[in-house]
């Protein structure tokens, strides 16, 4: 329905998300100066310093090690994949498994027209396009904290390695942002995501799959 009534939107920040990412994965796999379009130079501006504190890089869109190779889909794609104590499975791409200050980090980079927020814009007068903009900030930001979670326990199941922190990098036109996230808060999250899966199959296996569009 969003997407209807904003046509086009949807499509561009797809564009934009491709460019930049393209441009972390050429950076952190040693091409210090990727092509990005101008139009995204605002975007990609803020990433090389974030990406210089990745003291090892294992995985940057697909595997930096030959071993993790197996992860290469047919479509050239590399996932990893993971199920819980049902068999339910999900399989997803990561975007940097790396070593940051010792640690074994798993990061997600998101582009954004607006910033992400980890906090409920509480202190803010409710309907005021600032709230609107935090609330949504914040609302992308719980879905991403969702996203890693699936990463880490798949990560785990597909690879064999556990990491020990997480990160949502956000790509802004002003400015990137950087959300660290604890070990102890992705295993809290484990369960909200396996609630999901559960809701999932629920409903696949009350409704069927089907095409919405179709509708």
């Amino acid at each position: 329905m969003w997407s209807k009534a904003n046509p086009g939107v949807k499509e561009a920040a797809a564009e934009r998300g491709t460019a930049v990412h393209y441009g972390m994965e050429q950076y952190l796999k040693g091409n210090k100066t990727p092509e990005i379009p101008e139009d995204y130079g605002d975007f990609w501006s803020g990433m090389p310093p974030i990406l210089d504190q990745f003291e090892e890089v294992l995985w940057a869109e697909s595997p930096v090690l030959d071993k993790f190779d197996f992860t290469i889909g047919a479509d050239d794609v590399a996932r990893v994949w993971g199920c819980d104590d049902q068999g339910r499975s999900w399989a997803g791409a990561p975007d940097i498994i790396g070593v940051v200050g010792n640690k074994l980090t798993l990061a997600d980079l998101k582009t954004s027209v607006k910033p992400y927020s980890r906090k409920w814009p509480k202190d803010l007068e409710k309907g005021s396009p600032e709230w609107r903009d935090l609330l949504g900030g914040h609302m992308k930001f719980k879905k991403c904290l969702l996203q890693l979670a699936a990463y880490d326990l798949a990560i785990t199941q597909t690879l064999g390695m556990t990491v020990q922190q997480a990160a949502i990098l956000v790509s802004t036109p002003v400015r990137t942002q950087v959300f660290k996230i604890s070990r102890n808060y992705l295993n809290v999250t484990h369960e909200k995501w396996y609630k999901l899966v559960d809701e999932y199959y629920k409903q696949i296996e009350e409704y069927g799959e089907h095409d919405a569009d179709l509708i």
